[in-house]
């Protein structure tokens, strides 16, 4: 083993420590969930009592649950979780396992609740006497890993090729299989069960998650983890075939909505890296499948100008609280003007990935502005949901029409993706501007502020076909916004008083990408919007680089889940509902993507750039040691 591989493997087993598989977001949070509860029920005027009733407190009058089966009545809606909320013991209750069925547990639970109350030690008791603190999960070998890749030879950048090496040896410690009782007894944990090992994100993200995956798969394609890979589509098309559609992540919380669908482009990355055919014939009818699922789920006819269409929006059926951020979703949805609508917007933007940004809030009112009650995801019809459905018909229609010579399946998917992309210029596309603006279908007008996804449509033109004339307009635009020339590359908003996570300045790894493609289809067309491009991809690159070898006092040396995007040094973004996460899938990723497209070549011809050595790496790793010190190690616990 070299130097700078020993020194590697230190500094990351140093970071990994032993993680506890079924954890609140707020377990790793400062804000205490029970000081703030009793802040809450201070405000209320409520009457006091020795033992006071949770659902006195927290009766969420909703009718559809975050989650269905015999599972939702213990971890995803009713009495139970707001009694754990209640008590303060939502990190630990209900547990990982459950002892019993879960229609015995759900019995026991019934008998201790007395005249519509649950006493403190009977509920911690119930808690003892029905759950284990058993994880499921285990970590999973990565049998087709290797120390040196052949893709990282044809990296010509020194920088860039250390930087490779430091994110490869981060995949086999996010490699998650579950333990063998999951698979014998699924009904007795709060998983979606899949046969495979997977990749997580990292940080409190401890299970798959949906679209994290695309971006995962492709530095697994890059590390040339293919047998992995294929594993993990496997897990999606077993998802699809027993559920019908992917939810948002293995967590049965957040299994009743789904997340951008973007299954269809990870069959076609991984048949550009195998060639595969047979792959292709089994996997396109499912990627159909879930089309269809959209199709029927999360569609809403738009009438302009007298003709009536369909575009898609994110819309999840639930509208009860969230239980893995119970206690803030009943307050806001106490104060909003509607609850259950409170409720299934913040669902919807789950779903959307975009968890939570003024992107889906009403604008109309200055007292409510930039307030999460204002939240109304369904009332907004998202360029980007409709380019990702474009884009997957585009691209079932070239593959069955290239690859398996399947003519008749091609020319469906490619009437769909035709209509959808002119659906997108119609309702989206704004002259004036230059780009497409999301649609509010409440006040029947285009969303005129700046996001990454206004460009998003340019995936779907046809490189140096009648293309032109608006990629100057989207590189006009980008200019004239103010969004571009940031060290850090591109904010997910301009908007600075929502606190939100996914607004200014935060930057996160898959809008970074899917920039940097949008601005590409340019590429024959406009110089301009190729160096741009490039310009977003090198200052993303620059500041995960210094994040992670770069030492700055007090600060960890991480790859994080977002950056912001003010600095080049490595600066976590900040804001939302946890402190910013490290690891991390998606950004690796990106970063994998970014290194082929940019500083790979065909041979293996090294130019010398910087010289960075092990010694980077002990850098780092000391940068780490302090930050532990500083700001505890929970902080940095990894599933």
């Amino acid at each position: 083993m070299s130097a700078f591989r020993a020194l590697l493997l230190l500094l990351l087993l140093f970071l990994f420590q032993p993680f506890s598989p079924f954890l609140s977001p707020f377990a790793a949070s400062a804000d205490d969930p029970s000081v703030r509860f009793e802040q809450f029920v201070s405000r209320q005027n409520f009457p006091t009592a020795a033992s006071p009733s949770p659902a006195h407190f927290f009766h969420a009058n909703c009718s559809v649950s975050i989650c269905d089966g015999p599972l939702a009545p213990i971890f995803c809606s009713g009495f139970l979780i707001s009694s754990a909320w209640y008590f303060g013991v939502q990190g630990q209750c209900p547990g990982p396992k459950l002892l019993y069925e879960p229609a015995i547990v759900m019995a026991n639970f019934k008998g201790i609740i007395r005249n519509n109350s649950v006493k403190r030690g009977d509920f911690l008791q119930f808690c003892e006497e029905n759950f284990a603190n058993s994880p499921y999960l285990k970590p999973a070998n990565l049998t087709d890993w290797h120390p040196n890749p052949q893709n990282f030879q044809k990296i010509y950048s020194n920088k860039m090729r250390t930087l490779a090496l430091a994110l490869h040896e981060i995949w086999p410690l996010l490699s998650r299989e579950f333990i063998d009782e999951v698979h014998q007894n699924q009904d007795r944990f709060p998983v979606v069960h899949v046969p495979n090992r997977f990749l997580v994100p990292g940080g409190l993200f401890k299970l798959y998650f949906y679209w994290d995956t695309y971006w995962i798969l492709k530095g697994l394609y890059f590390s040339n983890l293919v047998e992995t890979a294929r594993g993990m589509l496997e897990n999606f098309a077993h998802l699809l075939r027993f559920r019908g559609f992917i939810p948002n992540s293995g967590n049965v919380q957040l299994s009743r909505r789904s997340q951008p669908p973007l299954f269809t482009q990870m069959i076609s990355d991984y048949y550009e890296v195998t060639r595969n055919k047979s792959f292709l014939a089994e996997y396109l009818p499912m990627a159909e499948n879930e089309l269809a699922w959209w199709e029927a789920n999360r569609t809403v006819e738009v009438q302009q100008k007298g003709e009536k269409h369909p575009l898609f929006r994110y819309n999840a059926i639930t509208d009860c609280p969230r239980p893995e951020n119970f206690l803030e979703d009943y307050q806001l949805g106490m104060e909003s003007d509607d609850a259950t609508f409170f409720w299934s917007s913040t669902a919807s933007a789950c779903e959307s990935g975009l968890d939570f940004s003024s992107r889906w809030y009403k604008w109309g009112t200055e007292s409510k502005a930039m307030r999460r009650t204002a939240i109304a995801t369904s009332e907004v019809l998202p360029v980007d949901l409709n380019v990702f459905m474009a884009l997957n018909y585009q691209t079932l229609a070239k593959l069955y029409d290239e690859e398996l010579k399947e003519h008749g399946k091609a020319w469906k998917n490619k009437v769909m993706a035709e209509a959808i992309t002119a659906h997108i210029d119609r309702t989206f596309w704004d002259a004036k501007e230059g780009v497409w603006f999301d649609f509010d279908l409440t006040e029947r007008k285009l969303r005129k502020k700046f996001y990454p996804s206004n460009i998003y449509p340019m995936l779907l033109k046809n490189e140096g076909k009648g293309t032109g004339e608006k990629c100057q307009k989207v590189v006009e635009y980008l200019k004239r916004s103010g969004a571009i020339g940031f060290k850090g590359g591109v904010p997910s908003s301009l908007e600075r008083n929502s606190n939100e996570q996914w607004d200014f300045p935060n930057g996160w790894a898959p809008q970074q990408h899917l920039v940097v493609m949008s601005l590409l289809k340019c590429q024959n067309v406009s110089g301009e919007a190729a160096g741009i491009a490039r310009k977003i991809a090198e200052a993303f690159l620059t500041t995960t680089y210094n994040g992670l070898f770069t030492r700055k006092e007090a600060k960890p040396s991480q790859i994080w889940e977002k950056y912001d995007v003010r600095f080049d040094n490595g600066q976590p973004g900040f804001g939302g509902e946890y402190p910013a996460q490290s690891g991390f899938g998606w950004t690796n990723g990106v970063i994998f993507e970014f290194i082929r497209m940019f500083y790979t070549k065909a041979d293996d011809k090294w130019h010398e750039e910087g010289e960075t050595n092990a010694g980077d790496a002990l850098m780092a790793l000391e940068s780490i040691a302090t930050a532990l010190q500083t700001l505890g190690r929970e902080t940095f616990d990894f599933a």
